[in-house]
């Protein structure tokens, strides 16, 4: 009778390991399995940061992706909105273009020089494949336009959960050769 019983706890640790180790990590809309993504906020910088022109990237490389035609920019000094520096001093932003469109993207390290006193990003990077076509923006705002498609097979990584204006995922991917960061709705 002990030995059935040691054999049968043997077996169900066994089991519990093996279906533990391989369950990892899964996304869904489920509020439980989201705290694992860190959130994220901008905040307001009333009068901006006072560097003037600036090139802007949809992530913290100047070999990333660039949107309006490889041209976006912002004038750092009106007011941007701002989450914080990734390790390499890179500042993420989100501003108001001339045509009145929002934009999230980071700033090089040389455009903020001086500017020390912010956060520092915390993202994951949780693997995930495309189930269906999403449409990728730097605008988690009314009225978004999409900078790139993901087809469905796409893997992509989700970064952070951003849900001051709508539900959204904040990823990481590839357009055109280049790393891309976006928004995709939930």
């Amino acid at each position: 009778m002990k030995k059935s019983l040691c054999f049968l706890l043997v077996v169900l640790f066994s089991v519990s390991l093996v279906f533990g180790a391989s369950a990892g990590k899964s996304v869904s809309n489920s509020k439980s399995e989201e705290t694992d993504i860190p959130e994220f906020l901008f905040i307001n910088m009333k009068d901006g940061i006072g560097c003037g022109i600036c090139p802007v990237y949809t992530a913290p490389s100047v070999d990333a992706y660039r949107c309006n035609n490889g041209k976006a920019e912002c004038a750092t000094d009106s007011p941007l909105y701002i989450a914080g520096f990734n390790d390499e001093r890179w500042l993420m932003v989100r501003y108001e273009t001339k045509k009145g469109a929002v934009r999230v993207g980071y700033i090089p390290p040389s455009y903020v020089k001086g500017f020390k006193h912010w956060a520092k990003l915390k993202f994951s990077y949780v693997k995930t494949t495309a189930e269906s076509t999403l449409e990728v923006t730097d605008n988690p705002m009314d009225n978004y336009s999409a900078f790139a498609t993901l087809d469905a097979g796409e893997t992509y990584y989700i970064l952070g959960d951003y849900n001051y204006h709508g539900d959204w995922w904040y990823i990481e991917c590839t357009v055109d050769g280049q790393v891309a960061r976006g928004f995709i709705q939930k």
